[in-house]
């Protein structure tokens, strides 16, 4: 008798998703559109509906939001790390300040998002088989001549 139960919980362990997002978050932001600053680490927010959700500071690293609508979502100065955005909509998207490395943007909309001081890996977001954006620096100034001190 103890052996299935055993079995069962040791099965359960393997084959549910683990989550370390809020689940009191979770439900604040799909009840409300609105998670300021919240935890939604690996939260699976796939093929949601999120348009113009308020998501600033938030930690949505590891987060599953592939296909999700965040067309005109603020996720300004989010963490990003790892999240999965394949075929999520981004139209509009406000990403400032994100920290998007290692997010996965295959097949997203990107149309008109906002990418100022985004961390990026080595500079740009590459989407494979799109486009690949890269940051936009200042031109650099010209230096003067300094002579060297005797």
């Amino acid at each position: 008798m103890k052996t299935p139960i055993l079995t069962l919980a040791v099965l359960a362990m393997f084959t549910l998703p683990g989550y370390s997002a809020e689940p009191e978050q979770v439900r604040q932001l799909l009840r409300t559109n609105q998670c300021t600053n919240c935890d939604l680490r690996e939260a699976d927010l796939r093929r949601m509906e999120l348009r113009n959700a308020e998501l600033s500071g938030a930690d949505l690293t590891r987060a599953n939001l592939s296909g999700a609508d965040l067309s005109g979502a603020n996720l300004s100065d989010t963490d990003l790390r790892g999240a999965n955005f394949r075929n999520a909509n981004l139209r509009y998207a406000n990403l400032k300040g994100a920290d998007v490395r290692g997010a996965d943007f295959t097949g997203a909309i990107l149309t008109g998002t906002e990418l100022e001081d985004a961390i990026r890996p080595r500079g740009f977001i590459d989407i494979p088989g799109r486009a690949t954006l890269r940051q936009m620096l200042p031109p650099a100034q010209p230096r003067r001549y300094q002579p060297l001190p005797r």
